[in-house]
This record gives structure tokens, C-alpha cells and sequence, in this order.
């Protein structure tokens, strides 16, 4: 197989490996390609891409690397073991991880019997130790090579698990109720053989349970089929520079749960799901927990997470420090406590974290709410968090796109947030001082929020505002025109220039002007500017983007009605409604018609044989309190958050990142008396009839909501279906469906006066 890159250590070249990435927009699997050694420093790498590159950059920042590029060739001089991602020409994709490791081990097994223990010999009372069998003695080694090894059970205190460099093993290692045990070597354990199906045996590829004075260091693992390294019920734990690759659902880096005294440092982690974890799961209070000095990539979940199921009396005394966040692409919060269960949660610190790629996320988001992950009957409190010196580094040209909302949000009065400071936080090298600076909502049941800024120059934030200065109204043919107003106020005595946007979402939809605006503030003025809209039917959150933190993020929801003509009527046709996604596919269109019994559906994709169309219909409910009302595609790419319905108002629920949260986790979306759907194979006529009775419609009905799929083989290959309201699980959850009204001669008199 060809490799993208050659790599030379001081003129010899290394083997290329590759790791399983699931990466946006997750259509399928992918590979990462690595090198990973061991070596004494400082040294010189040389490494020669396949292809033609212009630049390179080197992630984490904190390194201070350097890559020199010169005729297509990067060169880099290390001075220290160290983990890194070196990109090009300005991508993530395709990048190569370097992983360079100091030798610290030697001949490991020369030294084992220097110490007076020949593992090739009977050891007293120990058994007998055989290389690469089951655990029967002290040392349980593995050599080099590729090994079916299946679960391996350590239960033996004082028993020491050594990977081999070059030793790569298909299993996974259950450590169970034994102590001062340790896991140690750069070999690699790796889950790739077992599908999700095997999840029963083949889960948590290191699993510690209930053990003492543990050390796991320097190994590699590889495509966990669950979390990649638990740690459950355990005291005195050391995890020491272990890199984690992952490319699966709930494949999460390193997870303490219920355990006191653990110190997790010098950790890689690339993997789909959370990266740094604390739970409860009824296995003990957590206290004395320390993330330090770590480097982080989450293709879709969040970085460094206390919670869920925080099922303990008592979560105390828990330290992110020192960490890089490399890319976290999806919006999703980058710090976070997440609570449900019933323990007290106390003493939680982030800081000197450094982010640098996150467009759209959360920096800060903390929640007591019930979720389908609580188990306890009642809830707890959160005290005494800290986040300091937390710094988002961007590009020099700013944030791809602004960031979402941060979050405070108690349950209840009883069930609260206390005491939560903001110390030196900084957005492009300007310190936050207040709630606004920091885009922070602080929401019900929360009290006690302390801003502390540095000695750096302040965001001076600039305010705005949205509005529809022309209301929105149909037109002949169906579609609807209405014109954004967006006023920006400067409260500044001088005067200041920003560059913003208008994004609608969904992506690919409507006429209007998308091009960047250079808006100029008079000295405690303000400034408006018009964009006028031309929109079909359907939902849609507008709002005014910037790269300029310094911009606050405003939006407004709409929804406008497809208005449906009776078939044969003497009135004017709408024109179709087109498909159109996230990618900007456009195949084809649907016109739909009312009569007596049913829909009449014309589309020229009804002509192919390879085309089904599947029509799913719902009745109209009222809304409910916290119901979802808007999330598409793109809201899994941290684009767009989710809205939700409120009493008080729409809101934006960032937390809604993905389809299961809305059905399962949180359970948001529309309680409809119940989901039809009437599948249609294209027969050549490009016309068909569906009766109301089959989506479940009474006669004589008026108001309806309506999906329609187009199931194309152009599309199979995407992550969600090609659907004309842009509704990502049309078969579950109805929030997306176009609101069906259908127009009579009298509606026409009545909206033409």
C-alpha cells in the first residue's frame, strides 16, 4: 500500500503505521498515518510528503516548533521527546502524528533477570512465566510481533504486563481487583478485530477494577470498542504518556470513574468521543483526580468532561492542567460538567488550556439536568469551579466562525450552581471581564460568577442585533421574500471597523448575499445594513457570523409554511421544492397538490427506477416545553446549534449535537401522536397518489406536517438521508418536517386582501 509520507530519523527511514479516524463529515472510516520510535535527542527528522506541499505547521503551538519546508521536504529538529500533529497547506486532513519516545527501557527482559528474575526459569511461589501465554507468574511479557491474544485477565497482585516495542496486540486487558500492578512498553493493543457486535466480551480495551497502587505507561491502543482506558474503583493510580486512537462511538480516551488519587499525564488522545472523563458509576467518591500536560483531538465529541452518571456521594478535587486542544470541530463544550445523579460536586479546576482549532464550540458549559444516563433518584449540586488562564488561540485571521453561547444552568433551587470564577480568559489574545465578553449565559439557579481579568488588553465587544425589517410573505410561486436588518452598536468612543456575515442555515438554501461585509462604527454609534431574503418553505435559524470575537453572535428562528394547491384548481402553481443538502447536492425536485382523499406528488426523480421517494407525515401537536424545533445536518458539524422551544422564547441548545441526543439522551424531540411514512418507487410515470388515511391523516384535514426522501444511489454514501426539510432522522423525529397547509379558494381571497 502506498503511504503518503516517507519519514527519515538522521537518514533512516521509519515504517509508516496507520490508525483507524472517523473525521468529519463521517461518511466512513479513514486511516491516519504515524511514525512512532524511540531514540536518544536531540535529533533531526526529515519527512518527504508524496505530494507537492506548500507549508506546514506543527500542533500543539506550545511546542514552538518550527517545521522548515524546502522543495516539497519538511525538516524539524527535536530537542525532547515529544507528540505532535504536523498539517499542510492549512488542513487537518492528511496529516501525519508524530510520536517521538525516549528509550527508557533497554533490554527489558535482560534486566528482568539481572534483578534476579529469570523468566525462563521457575520463579518460587510465582509459577512459571512463558512468553506471551495467560498470566502465571510475575512478568507477563510480549514480544514483538502481531498476536491474536483475546481478553486477558490479570487478577495476580504484583504482577508486571510489559508490551515489547514492535509487540502489537489484538485483544484487550482486564485488570481486576490486584495491585501494584503495572502495564508498561511502546507495543500496541488494539480492538480492530472485534465489531460493535462483540461489545459484550470485547469492551474498554485496558479495564482496571478495584485495584491499588497501578501504573499504565508509555502504551499505544488502538480502535477501542467502548472507552479506551478505564479506571473504575481504584486508589493511587499513575497513567503516564499513553496514546489513544479512536474511531468509534463511545470510544472515549481515558474515563476515572469512582476513584481517588489518580494522576493521568503526558496523554495523546485522537478519538471520536469524549477525551478526558470523570464519572461516578457507583464505584466510590472521586477525589484527587489530576489531567495534566495532555494533548487532545476529538473528531466529534467534547475534550475534557466531568460527568455523566456522576453516581457518588461526593466528586471533589478534580484538575484539568496544562492541556492543548488541537481540533474539536463540532461545537460541542471543550470544558464541562454535566450532572444528573446525586453526587456533591465540588473543587473542579481547568487551567492553562490552549485551544486552537474549535470553531463554533462551547468553551464553557455546566448543567444539572436530567438525561437517560442518570440512574439515581435525586440530584446533586455543583460548587467551587475555576477556570484560569484558559486561552483560545484561533488563527491570525481570527475564528473560522464565532463561538456558541457558554452556559450556567441549574436544575432547581435545591439542585444549584455556586461559585464559578472566570480568571484570564482569552479570546485572540484579548482578556474577557465580564458575562458578555465571554458569551456566558448564566441561567436559572445559578449564583455567585466572578469574572478576573488579566493585565492583556480587554475585548471591547461590539453589540448587535437582528431583526426582520420586512416580514416574510409568500409570493406566487411559493416561495417567501423578507429582508434581515442587522444593527451593530459600538460602545467605544473611537471609531472601529468589523467584518460580518449573514449565514442561513440550512447551508445551500435561498438567495441572499453571503459575501463578507466590512461594517465601519461610529465612536459610540451604531450601524445598520440590510440583507434581503429569498427562502422556500421550511426552517431556518439567520444569523450574523463574524471571525471576530469581538462580534456578538445574534440569530432568529423562522418558519414558513408550505402552502399546498388544491390539484386541477384554477390558481397559480407554486414552483417545485427543490432537494438540496448539506453538500449543495441538488437532484431533483417535488411538486405536491391536495384533493378530496389524499396528495398528488409529480417529480421527475418518480421517472427513475433506481429513485424511491419515502413521504413521512405527522400531526400537528402543541408544543411543549423544551421540545427541539431546528436541527439539521450541519449541527452535527458544529455549524449551526440546535433550538429549542421555550415558554420564555426559542433558544439555542447547543447541546444537541447529534440525532440520538435529541431521541434518547435528552429526549427532546416533538411528542407526535405517531410517525407514517408511505415509500414510493419511481415507475417511470413521475406521478403518484397517497391517500391521507395512509400518514395517519383524518379526512378533511388542513394542517399537517410533511417529509419527503429522495433514496438516490447518489447519496448512499452519506451519513444521513437526502431529505427535502433537511430532517437527518425523519423516521424518529418530526422537528425538521415542512409545516402543510393547504390552500382553498377562500384562503386566496382572504390573503390576497
Amino acid at each position: 500500500m502506498d503511504r503518503k509520507y516517507q519519514v527519515y530519523l538522521e537518514g533512516r527511514e521509519l515504517p509508516i503505521r496507520t490508525a483507524t479516524i472517523f473525521p468529519s463529515p463521517y461518511h466512513q472510516n479513514q486511516e491516519m498515518e504515524y511514525v512512532q520510535f524511540t531514540t536518544e535527542f536531540p535529533i533531526c527528522i526529515r519527512v518527504v510528503p508524496r505530494t507537492q506541499v506548500k507549508s506546514a505547521r506543527i500542533r500543539p503551538k506550545s511546542l514552538g516548533l518550527v517545521p522548515v519546508v524546502d522543495q516539497g521536504t519538511v525538516t524539524l529538529t527535536l530537542d525532547r521527546p515529544m507528540k505532535f500533529s504536523l498539517e499542510f497547506d492549512g488542513s487537518a486532513r492528511d496529516n501525519l502524528l508524530v510520536l517521538a519516545e525516549e528509550d527508557k527501557y533497554g533490554d527489558f527482559l535482560e534486566s528482568w533477570k539481572e534483578r534476579g528474575q529469570d523468566p525462563g526459569q521457575s520463579i518460587p511461589g510465582e509459577g512459571t512465566f512463558r512468553e506471551g501465554s495467560a498470566q502465571e507468574g510475575k512478568l507477563l511479557y510480549f514480544g514483538p510481533g502481531v498476536q491474536d491474544k483475546g481478553v486477558i485477565t490479570v487478577t495476580e497482585s504484583d504482577t508486571t504486563i510489559y508490551l515489547e516495542e514492535g509487540a502489537y496486540i489484538h485483544g484487550k486487558i482486564d485488570l481486576d481487583h490486584c495491585d501494584r500492578v503495572k502495564l508498561c512498553g511502546y507495543g500496541i493493543i488494539s480492538m480492530e478485530q472485534y465489531p460493535y457486535e462483540m461489545r459484550h466480551t470485547y469492551q474498554r480495551c485496558i479495564n482496571a477494577m478495584y485495584c491499588r497502587d497501578l501504573c499504565i505507561q508509555d502504551i499505544t491502543i488502538l480502535d477501542s470498542n467502548d472507552w479506551s482506558l478505564r479506571v473504575l474503583g481504584c486508589e493511587n493510580v499513575l497513567v503516564d504518556n499513553v496514546k489513544i486512537i479512536g474511531c468509534r462511538g463511545n470510544s472515549d480516551g481515558v474515563d476515572i470513574c469512582g476513584s481517588s488519587n489518580v494522576l493521568v499525564q503526558h496523554v495523546f488522545t485522537r478519538v471520536w468521543d469524549d477525551s478526558l472523563v470523570v464519572k461516578g458509576l457507583d464505584a466510590g467518591d472521586v477525589e484527587n483526580v489530576t489531567f495534566r500536560s495532555c494533548i487532545l483531538w476529538n473528531d466529534f465529541a467534547r475534550p475534557m468532561e466531568v460527568g455523566v452518571e456522576l453516581r457518588a456521594d461526593r466528586v471533589h478535587h478534580v484538575r484539568f492542567q496544562d492541556i492543548d486542544v488541537l481540533h474539536s470541530p463540532t461545537g460541542y463544550p471543550l470544558m464541562g460538567i454535566h450532572h444528573g445523579d446525586r453526587a456533591e460536586v465540588s473543587d473542579i479546576v481547568f487551567e492553562d488550556i490552549r485551544i486552537e482549532d474549535a470553531p463554533g464550540a462551547q468553551l464553557f458549559d455546566i448543567r444539572i439536568t436530567p438525561s437517560y444516563w442518570n440512574r439515581d433518584q435525586k440530584m446533586g449540586r455543583i460548587r467551587d469551579v475555576t477556570f484560569r488562564r484558559i486561552q483560545v488561540l484561533g488563527e491570525e485571521a481570527g475564528l473560522d466562525r464565532l463561538l456558541s453561547d457558554s452556559r450556567l444552568q441549574g436544575y432547581s433551587k435545591e439542585h444549584d450552581i455556586r461559585n464559578v470564577t472566570f480568571e484570564e480568559i482569552s479570546i485572540l489574545g484579548k482578556q474577557v471581564h465580564d458575562a458578555a465578553s465571554c458569551g456566558l449565559l448564566c441561567m436559572e439557579h445559578v449564583s455567585e460568577v466572578a469574572f478576573v481579568a488579566g493585565e492583556e488588553e480587554q475585548l471591547a465587544m461590539v453589540e448587535s442585533h437582528l431583526a426582520f425589517s420586512q416580514e416574510f410573505h409568500r409570493l406566487e410561486d411559493g416561495t417567501y421574500e423578507g429582508v434581515v436588518e442587522v444593527c451593530l452598536r459600538n460602545p467605544r468612543p473611537c471609531k472601529r471597523q468589523k467584518e460580518i456575515w449573514l449565514q442561513v442555515s440550512p447551508a445551500h438554501v435561498g438567495d441572499y448575499d453571503r459575501n463578507p461585509r466590512k461594517i465601519c462604527l461610529p465612536g459610540k454609534g451604531e450601524a445598520r445594513c440590510i440583507f434581503p431574503l429569498r427562502l422556500p418553505p421550511g426552517k431556518y435559524v439567520i444569523a450574523l457570523q463574524s471571525g471576530d470575537p469581538e462580534v456578538r453572535y445574534a440569530w432568529r428562528f423562522l418558519e414558513l409554511d408550505w402552502v399546498l394547491p388544491e390539484c386541477g384548481a384554477d390558481t397559480a402553481i407554486p414552483a417545485p421544492l427543490s432537494f438540496v443538502n448539506y453538500y449543495g447536492d441538488r437532484l431533483g425536485s417535488v411538486q405536491v397538490f391536495w384533493e378530496k382523499e389524499g396528495l398528488v406528488l409529480r417529480s421527475g426523480l418518480l421517472q427513475r427506477k433506481d429513485c424511491t421517494l419515502v413521504v413521512y407525515g405527522a400531526r400537528p401537536v402543541p408544543r411543549q416545553e423544551g421540545e427541539v424545533a431546528f436541527s439539521v445536518e450541519e449541527t452535527d458539524f458544529g455549524v449551526v446549534p440546535a433550538v429549542l422551544w421555550r415558554t420564555s422564547g426559542w433558544e439555542l441548545a447547543p447541546q444537541l449535537r447529534c440525532p440520538l441526543e435529541i431521541t434518547l439522551v435528552f429526549r427532546n424531540e416533538p411528542k407526535v401522536e405517531g410517525i407514517r411514512k408511505v415509500e414510493i418507487s419511481g415507475d417511470g410515470t413521475g406521478e403518484c397518489r397517497i391517500a391521507f388515511a395512509d400518514l395517519g391523516l383524518p379526512a378533511g384535514t388542513r394542517h399537517f406536517w410533511l417529509e419527503i426522501e429522495a433514496r438516490l444511489p447518489e447519496v448512499e454514501k452519506y451519513r444521513y438521508p437526502y431529505t427535502l426539510f433537511h430532517s437527518v432522522i425523519p423516521g424518529s423525529s418530526a422537528h425538521m418536517y415542512g409545516v402543510c397547509r393547504l390552500e382553498t379558494a377562500s384562503g386566496r381571497e382572504e390573503e390576497r386582501r
